[in-house]
């Protein structure tokens, strides 16, 4: 767990249960507002079958869970057809101001309806950049319609490879959600329980506004190496045509075809070193020396 996390309860009363604030993240049609009305025990999250997403914008509901109130925070699927990645991330982020002064946990919902794809695992990946490094030391995988499971739980994750390190990778671990409320006390101590080995910390806007940093840094970073790349290509290009162009026309001895000679060579000149320097550029990028390899210059 980050040293950076918060921590709360210290004040209080000793039969007093500390608030716990969850924050449901998945893609769209996934179950995220169905799981949060199941959790608080009211029908609080417009939630209704279909394939367009329901949850436009973040939404927190509150509810008093056996003396303990829960906060959950609904958020926008992602994966959408209607909106962009950047749209949806932008309008997650705010769900950390609703739990504040932090969510305790983040549930990944997943169904165990849906294979674990390529998609789901970059939509995962998504997740992590947007709330960084201290992301899964405040996750748990929730998996939904768990009356529809045939076998155990543990069978379905162990038959994808990903999906079991998804697992490996979660503090707070699993769960498996039936459509019945008298599952919910079971994941809620499972959380409970892992909350107060951890003191009672919890994911804060200064962990967000790091990752928001660090995300930055990598952006720039490869916008940063593209640019290289294209200045090097130009270069080459350049150079190739100055010299094609030389080549053609001593080639022609100053005849008339000179010019013609010297319009090809550059022309070749240049294609030539442009593909030269595109082969060498991603060479380099596959050579795994070190990041000062010089085996390519």
């Amino acid at each position: 767990m980050s040293d950076s996390s918060k921590k709360e309860g210290d004040s209080l009363l000793p039969d007093e249960k500390p608030e716990l604030r969850i924050v449901l993240l998945g893609k769209v049609r996934v179950g995220k507002s169905f799981s949060g009305n199941t959790i608080l025990g009211k029908d609080l999250f417009h939630s209704k079958p279909g394939l367009s997403p329901v949850t436009e914008k973040c939404q927190k509901e509150m509810g008093n869970i056996n003396n303990q109130n829960v906060v959950v925070v609904d958020t926008p699927g992602l994966l959408s057809i209607d909106k962009t990645e950047e749209e949806i991330v932008r309008k997650i982020k705010k769900s950390i101001k609703l739990a504040k002064p932090g969510p305790h946990v983040f549930l990944i919902v997943l169904s165990v309806r849906d294979k674990y794809t390529k998609k789901v695992e970059d939509m995962v990946k998504s997740i992590c950049d947007t709330f960084g490094k201290n992301t899964m030391d405040y996750t748990m995988v929730l998996f939904t319609r768990g009356e529809e499971l045939k076998g155990t739980i543990e069978d379905f994750i162990c038959r994808n490879e990903n999906l079991h390190e998804l697992i490996n990778k979660c503090d707070y671990g699993y769960h498996l959600l039936h459509n019945c409320p008298e599952q919910v006390p079971e994941l809620l101590k499972k959380i409970n329980d892992k909350v107060q080995a951890e003191e009672g910390s919890y994911y804060t806007a200064e962990m967000l506004q790091e990752a928001e940093t660090a995300l930055q840094q990598v952006q720039n970073a490869a916008e940063g190496e593209r640019q290289s790349k294209l200045a090097c290509i130009r270069t080459a290009v350049l150079s190739g045509m100055g010299v094609g162009c030389l080549l053609g026309y001593l080639a022609g001895e100053g005849q008339i075809t000179s010019t013609i000679g010297a319009a090809l060579g550059a022309v070749g000149g240049g294609l030539l070193c442009a593909a030269v320097a595109g082969i060498v550029i991603s060479a380099k990028k596959k050579c795994k020396c070190s990041n000062t390899c010089s085996c390519l210059v």
